[in-house]
């Protein structure tokens, strides 16, 4: 509670020492904040260049607002492609086409988000009034983003201050004894601006569903270990010394704590049922830092360059049993008690030249440094987890804590052009490449991404689309050194995207889209089951297929509706045996 008074505090003392006036009640979106672009790695106009042929979905600050969502995976619940879901972590898992979290890559301002180690990403931790505009990229995408986002791309530009001062309070509370208290502030001054926000989150647990039969591991209609505190505080300070420069420092610094439910079906006498895991995440704390810069040489020529740090330090925590206090049982395996640390420092600068009617050409260079640290105390047959592992062996009892210590570092480079032009007034034509490179100790991989992306509007009502995509992603550091799983010789996945599409408009303000996608993934990395321990193997050809369709409306002033339908298809044709996933 002290971190959270501490953030609370902050912020509304910042609100009261001007004056009253300037303290506006309502939302930043009432007060029209800026958009910090530096933080939007690919920036075309609306219906043009790149963007304008693949499955791009956006969400605004007011749409954000209009729904009421509080943190970026309720956000992303109300795209129909997107599927949120909520595994034995007690953490969200965002999947795009069938594609894992692991497969989706999230930028915020151009930071990826995504964890050191495994790759995957908790969007709840990620508050929205600090969010000016979600793009969600699915499927074929920029090259300009890199490797890694092989299902998609979630890219979120946040907010900058304006001019005038401004600000917000709010606080929620519910059932289950939780509480979200918010506040933003913002504003600006001559060549300055800055925008500063802080949430607070905490919840004791969650009610389980009414039709459900509470079981001895769901006392008095409430998840057991379902417990969460989340805390998030947020700056942006902006620098405009002339016309032709803008530098911006942001910050974010993230804390919180949270219990993984166990499963609810716990058969101790049953020697085929697997045995339930009690595990906690008492504590995380994060900060990301980053120094951004967009230069104009002229009206025709822009750089943009940046440079960042991002680090996640986090208990990981597994128990011998239902009251998270035994440890020292030597009659049970599979405990854990470890601290592990994420660390992602990186550089990159991207040159834009618009060449009026002949096109627009974007170059892209980046730099990654990934460390993963771990350390702690782990008994025989303890796996570690999702973060962390060490599969120091099993045996019989007695089992004791063993102290263990782990250190990886992985670099990953990029190269990228992507050009853009409007062939005639009803044709336009995009295409990129990148080459990316992995550098470890024992194996260097390089790869290469393609991108190909046309649109046709046959009148002013309707457009046809169509695109492209070779991407690639690298192992990550679980998939390479987490033992017994661990395989230093992975190979690259690759994948290749080919997307039909078209929007219609139609009467009364309102759009009809459909678009169908085949992708084929190989070398896809996947756990192989049927060798004891499982291993990371790559497996020959995975495919997904399918179609999206949406119709949206908003024939009445104040009521937008909007119907949609995803239909996807995931199939494994490795081998015999192996079909639908």
């Amino acid at each position: 509670m002290n971190r959270v008074g501490n953030i609370l505090a902050l912020i509304v003392l910042l609100g009261i020492l001007p004056a009253s006036r300037a303290l506006a009640l309502g939302s930043p979106e009432d007060q029209g904040e800026d958009i910090f672009t530096l933080g939007e790695v690919v920036v075309s106009a609306p219906m043009r260049g790149i963007e304008a042929a693949e499955t791009v979905h956006e969400i605004t600050a007011e749409q954000l607002k209009k729904t009421n969502v509080r943190t970026l995976d309720e956000a992303l619940a109300l795209i129909s492609d997107v599927n949120i879901r909520v595994g034995g972590e007690g953490v969200p898992r965002v999947d795009i086409r069938g594609f894992r979290t692991r497969h989706v890559l999230l930028l915020v301002d151009g930071i990826p988000m995504n964890s050191t180690f495994d790759q995957q990403f908790d969007p709840s931790i990620i508050p929205v009034q600090n969010i000016a505009k979600i793009k969600v990229t699915a499927g074929a995408s920029s090259v300009l983003y890199g490797q890694g986002g092989l299902g998609g791309v979630i890219n979120i530009i946040t907010k900058k201050g304006k001019k005038e001062l401004s600000g917000m309070i709010g606080y929620e509370g519910g059932d289950g004894t939780p509480y979200l208290a918010k506040a933003t502030l913002s504003g600006g001054k001559g060549k300055f601006d800055f925008f500063l926000s802080g949430t607070a989150y905490d919840r004791d647990a969650f009610p389980v569903a009414k039709p459900f039969t509470s079981s001895i591991e769901e006392k008095s209609g409430y998840r057991s270990n379902s417990d969460s505190t989340k805390n998030n505080l947020y700056l942006n300070l902006g620098f405009a010394p002339n016309e032709d420069l803008y530098v911006a420092l942001t910050a974010n610094y993230v804390q919180g704590g949270y219990g993984k439910p166990a499963s609810a079906i716990n058969n101790k006498f049953d020697p085929y049922a697997p045995p339930a895991r009690f595990g906690r995440v008492d504590d995380y704390t994060g900060y990301t830092i980053q120094l951004a810069a967009d230069y104009m040489l002229n009206k025709d020529f822009n750089i943009r360059s940046m440079l960042f740090y991002n680090r996640m330090d986090q208990d990981n925590n597994q128990y011998d049993n239902e009251e998270y206090n035994s440890f020292d049982d030597i009659f049970v395996p599979n405990s854990y008690k470890l601290r592990n640390t994420g660390i992602t420092r990186g550089v990159s600068i991207q040159p834009k030249y618009d060449m009026g009617k002949y096109g627009t050409i974007t170059l892209g260079a980046s730099g990654e440094w990934d460390t993963w640290k771990d350390s702690g105390l782990v008994k025989p047959g303890g796996d570690g987890g999702a973060q962390g592992g060490h599969g120091i062996g099993g045996g019989s009892p007695p089992y004791y804590l063993y102290p263990v210590s782990d250190h990886y570092d992985l670099y990953i480079c990029s190269t990228a052009i992507e050009y853009e032009v409007a062939l005639t007034k009803k044709l336009g034509f995009a295409a990129g490449y990148a080459h990316h490179w992995q550098f470890r100790d024992e194996r260097n991989l390089e790869d290469f991404s393609v991108s190909v992306s046309l649109y046709y509007d046959l009148s002013t009502e309707t457009r046809l689309k169509a695109a492209f995509q070779r991407n690639i992603r690298f192992p990550s550091l679980s998939q390479l050194y987490l033992r017994d799983t661990n395989n230093p010789n992975l190979k690259t996945e690759r994948v290749y995207h080919y997307q039909l599409g078209a929007e219609q408009k139609l009467p009364w303000k309102s759009l009809f889209k459909i678009n169908g996608f085949y992708s084929d993934a190989h070398n896809f990395i996947a756990l192989n089951q049927n060798v004891n321990p499982a291993k990371n193997v790559n497996y020959d050809l995975y495919r997904f297929y399918g179609f999206e369709t949406s119709l949206e409306t908003s024939a009445l002033r104040r009521l937008q509706l909007k119907l949609s339908y995803t239909y996807n298809q995931t199939e494994d044709k490795s081998g015999v045996g192996r079909d639908q996933i």
